[in-house]
């Protein structure tokens, strides 16, 4: 059995929107993020924008990218909470110019990037080659331990795979902010519902009554996503 986990660290959205989400492999601005926080500096201290009151406010953009070379910020869960990093970035996007449009199949698409926001950063805070990833903390969860904890608690022998094709099923669930399991889901079935229900029920059990110390950003309780993809040859 072919087991892995792929780990994640950032809030899962439910895709609403008419485009995909901005492929993780390319870069949607110029010159990558610290060139865009750069630039979006920039903005902020020419066009003498003022800072947010709530210094500690943690904004998660949604940013349709257009072939055109064009962004257009949407509202989201995000914007509605943090209202103060959603106006200022309302103000500055549009005057960014140096977007890439993603390309899926070798044909330029519009889709959505999201890009993270500690807003407090970004002014007189701001240092050259500015990350934001430089003030995220994971979450102490073992990735390892969870694994071997997982398998033990996985039984095969009651299923019988014809043919040469693996079986395949894709999972994923979140550690929360408050450092428990949440959004157990399933991603990709195997074809076998009672197989599919045993890896579920695993995590589950595996999982349950336990907390750990969520990732944080600035301090910031975040969600961890984490992916588990299971490949069984008969």
């Amino acid at each position: 059995m072919l087991f892995f986990i792929v780990f994640s660290l950032f809030v899962k959205a439910q895709n609403q929107y008419p485009y995909p989400f901005f492929p993780n492999d390319q870069h949607c601005y110029l010159g990558g993020f610290p060139e865009f926080y750069k630039e979006f500096h920039k903005i902020l201290i020419e066009e003498k924008l003022k800072p947010c009151e709530k210094k500690d406010e943690l904004f998660i953009a949604f940013i349709i990218i257009n072939p055109d070379n064009k962004a257009v910020l949407l509202e989201n869960n995000w914007s509605n909470e943090n209202k103060c990093s959603y106006e200022l970035a309302k103000e500055v996007i549009p005057k960014m110019d140096r977007w890439i449009p993603a390309k899926i199949n070798g044909e330029e698409k519009s889709t959505i990037a999201r890009v993270m926001f500690y807003m407090d950063d970004l002014f007189d805070k701001y240092e050259t080659n500015y990350s934001i990833g430089k003030f995220v903390s994971k979450s102490n969860f073992d990735v390892a331990k969870f694994r071997d904890d997982v398998i033990k608690r996985v039984d095969i022998s009651g299923f019988v795979i014809k043919g040469n094709q693996p079986l395949r099923i894709k999972t994923t669930f979140v550690i929360n902010e408050k450092g428990e399991l949440d959004e157990v889901e399933m991603v990709e079935s195997s074809g076998l519902k009672e197989f599919d229900e045993m890896i579920l029920y695993a995590i589950k059990q595996t999982l349950k009554n336990k907390k750990w110390e969520p990732a944080k950003v600035h301090d910031i309780a975040i969600k961890s996503r984490f992916y588990l993809p299971f490949s069984i040859k008969g």
